[in-house]
């Protein structure tokens, strides 16, 4: 696999024999090499990459990144990845400006002052935004486990629990399910705390009569799930009902228009219309959602800022919302694959209401 996106990489940058690429994001060097580890740093040179990093991945460097050549070094790996370029000489050094530090393009022109950085902070989002079957399934399955999560919490909201009891309940099941672990911390919020929108858990205990809004997801083989869910603990009142309708229609209307013949503003502006129309457009706060990978956030944005067409191939969440403060808050979310094939809802959960 790893070859195949070193082809991938070298197609679309085009690098000549007196040029280099510097690889220092995390999930990138993942997504290239396979490898996990948290020291590491890859160089691509003529036509082949190289993988610095420490000898306490020397063993596990060799099994996760078997096609690509390991450097076992000491310190730090991309201090040591300069080091090495230093001898290369390029004239040109493509580096991801978002995924190194100050300090380290300062000891790159130090080192090869003749060397122009060029910023590649785009390239990978996009490579990576085009997801494989394979990468597809690790999604899907690692969505089956939060849907399964979900399922089996209710029977655990009870008067009286709090935000971090039930928070705590659902990253345990993820785990006892096999996940590898939260792709995100785990967000439960109680009555007027689910106004907001990235709420924390705390020692809120429930009531009846309470809106509990749960936004969780996790890790398979490194790729994430996403999903937020709302549940109304005794009867919910009009006001609730109304709003959470809206919503839903949001969530529908994008779901069924969704396209990659759209930017993810124009999808983000047919979510935010639905609820305009209700008169409820200015309390959704945020985006309509964000692609979904190796990283909980990537690339493409479904946004008002971008104008870029969704690509093939992507995961994408749909997340409308609206947020009445010290009132309560609604978000329902959904995630989404885009292909030649058309488009498929990779959830399998009801997005109506559960109200216990």
């Amino acid at each position: 696999m790893s070859s195949s996106r070193l082809h991938e990489v070298i197609s679309l940058l085009r690098p000549s024999d007196d040029e280099a690429i510097m690889v220092t994001n995390a999930a990138d060097i993942r997504w290239l090499t396979g490898f996990t580890g948290s020291n590491g740093a890859v160089l691509v040179a003529g036509g082949r990459s190289v993988l610095f990093t420490d000898g306490r991945y020397t063993v596990q460097a060799a099994i996760e990144a078997p096609s690509t050549e390991v450097r076992i070094t000491s310190g730090s790996s991309e201090a040591n990845l300069i080091q090495h370029m230093v001898s290369l000489r390029p004239k040109h050094v493509w580096v991801q400006m978002e995924a190194v530090s100050f300090s380290l393009v300062e000891s790159l022109k130090k080192q090869l002052p003749s060397v122009i950085p060029v910023d590649i902070a785009s390239v990978f989002s996009k490579l990576r935004a085009r997801k494989t079957s394979q990468e597809v399934g690790s999604i899907k399955t690692a969505l089956a486990i939060t849907e399964q999560t979900f399922s089996e919490v209710l029977p655990f909201i009870k008067e009286g629990i709090s935000e971090n009891q039930l928070a705590a309940e659902i990253d345990y099941r993820q785990r006892l399910l096999g996940a590898e672990g939260s792709s995100f911390d785990t967000i439960v919020a109680f009555g007027p705390n689910s106004a907001l929108p990235h709420a924390r858990p705390g020692g809120t205990l429930l009531q009846r009569g309470t809106p509990i809004l749960m936004d969780f997801g996790c890790f398979v083989d490194g790729y994430a799930s996403d999903m937020t869910r709302m549940v109304h603990f005794g009867p919910a009142s009009s006001q609730f009902v109304s709003a959470y309708d809206a919503v839903h229609s949001a969530l529908q209307e994008a779901s069924k228009r969704v396209s990659t013949d759209m930017s993810g503003a124009e999808l983000d502006g047919i979510a935010r219309q639905v609820l305009t129309k209700q008169g409820l457009g200015d309390l959704f706060s945020h985006s309509l959602g964000h692609g979904v990978g190796l990283e909980i956030h990537e690339w493409p944005g479904v946004s008002s800022r971008n104008k870029e067409l969704l690509p093939s191939e992507c995961v994408i969440t749909l997340e409308p919302g609206v947020y009445l403060p010290g009132n309560f808050g609604i978000r329902i979310e959904n995630m989404v694959h885009l292909s030649p094939k058309g488009i498929r809802t990779l959830n399998t959960l009801s997005t109506d209401l559960v109200i216990l």
